[in-house]
C-alpha cells in the first residue's frame, strides 16, 4: 500500500520557527574555535597538489574537477604565500553544513533547541578534520548535504523550483568530484523503491537533470580524450584503501566513529525514526539511499568520507525524534543524562581539535595508532624541498640550465613546485596520478633529479632508463613521515637511454609507492 503523505498545508500549520540566531551562534562559534587549529596547521600535501593544479587550470583533472584547484589559485593570487585564503572556505562550509543539519530538523518540526543541537553535532565530530584544510572533502560533504536538504524540503512543500535548484547544486558539485553520481544513483533507487515516485513526473526535476548533464559535459569530453583516467584513479584508491587503511573493516570502523558523540546518538535516532516514526515516513527513501551508499562504498573499497554527506540529514531527523521524545508528558531522565553526557564529551572533542597541531618534537612513536602524525605540525615538506634545492644548486652550471626534477608521488611534486618559487628548484614533473597528466620532462633534459621511495618498484623502473645514476642525498628521519623525510633518496640521473617523451607512458602509475 502506498503511504499517504501530509499536504503542505498540514505540515506548515504547526511548523516551528527556524532558530536562526542559535544555529548561527553555535556553528559560527565552532568554526571560530576550529580556526585556531586551521591557522596553525602547516600546508597539507593535497593543498600543495591543488595549488599545482591551479597553476595549470583545465576543465578537468585526472582525479578531481576544477573547483578546488580554482579556489586554490584564487587564494594564491589574493595572498601569495598565505594559508589563510586556503583555510577560510572549509570553515565557511562547516557553518553551511551545520545550518543544513538544523534545517532538516526544522523541516521535520523539531523545536528550536533541538535544531540548535543538530547544528552542534557536525562541528563537534571527527568529520571536521576535513574542513580545517583545503580539500575536496568539505565540498563533497556540503554538496551532498545540500542536495538532500533540497529533497527533504521538496517533500514537505512540493515547490518545484527546489528541483531545479537541486540540479544546479549537482552541476556545481560535479566540478569537485564525481561522487554526486553515486548520491544520485542511491537517491534514485530509494525513490523508485519507496517513493515519492510523483517526483519523477515533475518537469522541474528533468530541467534540473538537464542543467547537471550540460555542466558535466566538459569533464566527460576531457576524460574521454585522456582515456578515462578517473576510472583508473578509482581503482587505485580502492587498492590503497584495501592495502593501507584496514580494508573494508577499516572503512566500516571509520564510518561508525565519524559522527562523534552527539552526532552518533542523533544518527541512530534518525535511522530509527526514518524506519518507524509516522511523522518521518515520507522521508524513508533517504534511509534506503543512505544504506545503499554505505554498501557501495564498502563493497567498492571506497573511502569513508564518501558517505559523510548523509550525516547532516540523519542529525536533523534524530533531532526531530529527540524533540518528540522530550516534549512528551513524561520524558525519560536517563535519556536526558545521556544527552548531557554527549554534549560534554563533544565539547571536549571540539577543544581537542582546536588544540591541534601539537609540537612535532612531542612525537615519540610515529607508528602508534594513538598518535597519528597528522595531529602534529607537519613541516617536513619544507625539509624535502630544501634537500632537493641543495642538490640542484650543487650541479655544474652547464647541467643546471637543462635539469628537471621527477618526484615519485604527486604530493611530493606539488611541494617542490610550491617551494621552488622561493628557493630555486628545476621544473618539476611526476609520473604519479594527476601530476603525470601535466606532461613528460623535455627530451633535452639529460640530467634529472629523481626523488624516489626506497621501497617498491617505481624507483627501480625509473633508474633503469639511465646510463648513469648517483645517490645525491638520503632522508631517513626515524620520526619523520614516509615520502617526505623518511625513506627518501634523491638521485642524479644522467644520459637517458630512451627519450623521456617515449618512456613516460610506461613510467606512469596510479597507486602510490609504498612508504616505510
Amino acid at each position: 500500500m502506498t503511504p499517504t503523505y501530509a499536504t503542505t498545508s498540514e505540515t506548515t500549520a504547526t511548523q516551528e520557527p527556524f532558530a536562526w540566531r542559535g544555529v548561527l551562534l553555535v556553528s559560527g562559534l565552532a568554526a571560530l574555535v576550529l580556526s585556531v587549529s586551521a591557522s596553525r596547521l602547516h600546508i597539507a600535501g593535497d593543498e600543495l597538489y591543488y595549488l599545482a593544479c591551479g597553476r595549470r587550470l583545465a576543465v578537468s583533472f585526472v582525479d578531481n574537477g576544477p573547483m578546488v584547484p580554482l579556489i586554490a589559485r584564487l587564494g594564491e593570487l589574493i595572498a601569495p604565500g598565505s594559508l589563510i585564503p586556503l583555510r577560510i572556505p572549509g570553515l565557511l562550509l562547516l557553518i553551511a553544513v551545520s545550518i543544513l543539519a538544523a534545517a532538516v530538523a526544522y523541516e521535520c518540526g523539531a523545536r528550536p533547541r533541538y535544531q540548535i543541537l543538530a547544528a552542534a553535532a557536525f562541528p563537534t565530530s571527527p568529520m571536521v578534520l576535513g574542513f580545517t584544510v583545503l580539500t575536496s572533502v568539505s565540498f563533497d560533504v556540503t554538496g551532498q548535504a545540500l542536495i538532500i536538504w533540497l529533497l527533504v524540503r521538496w517533500v514537505r512543500t512540493r515547490r518545484d523550483r527546489l528541483l531545479v535548484a537541486l540540479g544546479a547544486v549537482a552541476a556545481i558539485d560535479v566540478q569537485n568530484k564525481w561522487l554526486v553520481l553515486m548520491v544520485a544513483a542511491a537517491l534514485g533507487i530509494g525513490i523508485l523503491v519507496i517513493g515519492p515516485r510523483e517526483i519523477l513526473r515533475r518537469p522541474a526535476l528533468w530541467v534540473g537533470l538537464l542543467i547537471f548533464a550540460v555542466a558535466m559535459m566538459p569533464a566527460l569530453l576531457w576524460q574521454a580524450s585522456h582515456d578515462w583516467p578517473q576510472l583508473a584513479t578509482s581503482e587505485a584508491i580502492a587498492h590503497e584503501t584495501a592495502q593501507t587503511m584496514g580494508g573494508q573493516w577499516g572503512t566500516v570502523g571509520a564510518i561508525i566513529i565519524s559522527p562523534g558523540f552527539i552526532g552518533g546518538g542523533l544518527a541512530l535516532l534518525g535511522m530509527y525514526g526514518l524506519a518507524r516514526a509516522p511523522h518521518l515516513r515520507q522521508y524513508r527513501f533517504l534511509l534506503v539511499a543512505a544504506v545503499l551508499m554505505v554498501i557501495m562504498v564498502i563493497a567498492g573499497h571506497g573511502r569513508s568520507y564518501y558517505v559523510v554527506g548523509v550525516f547532516p540529514m540523519l542529525f536533523g531527523f534524530g533531532a526531530s525524534m529527540l524533540s518528540t521524545l522530550f516534549e512528551a508528558a513524561d520524558p525519560r531522565n536517563a535519556l536526558r543524562r545521556v544527552c548531557t553526557g554527549a554534549v560534554v564529551c563533544s565539547a571536549a572533542l571540539l577543544a581537542f581539535f582546536a588544540s591541534l597541531p601539537y609540537p612535532s618534537n612531542w612525537i615519540v612513536d610515529p607508528k602508534s595508532p594513538w598518535l597519528p602524525l597528522q595531529h602534529y605540525g607537519n613541516d617536513t615538506w619544507q625539509t624535502l624541498a630544501d634537500a632537493v634545492h641543495q642538490v640542484a644548486i650543487a650541479l655544474p652550471p652547464a647541467e643546471q640550465a637543462e635539469a628537471v626534477v621527477v618526484a615519485a608521488a604527486y604530493n611530493q611534486a606539488g611541494a617542490l613546485d610550491h617551494y621552488g618559487r622561493s628557493a630555486w628548484i628545476p621544473p618539476v614533473y611526476s609520473p604519479h596520478r594527476g601530476f603525470a597528466a601535466f606532461g613528460a620532462p623535455p627530451d633535452t633534459a639529460d640530467t634529472i633529479l629523481y626523488v624516489g621511495f626506497d621501497h617498491g618498484t617505481e624507483q627501480r623502473d625509473f633508474l633503469a632508463g639511465f646510463a648513469h645514476t648517483t645517490v645525491a642525498r638520503q632522508l631517513n628521519d626515524p620520526l619523520g613521515l614516509g615520502g617526505q623525510n623518511l625513506g627518501i633518496t634523491i638521485w642524479i640521473c644522467r644520459d637517458p637511454l630512451t627519450p623521456m617523451s617515449a618512456a613516460w607512458p610506461n613510467l606512469k602509475y596510479q597507486v602510490a609507492p609504498p612508504t616505510p
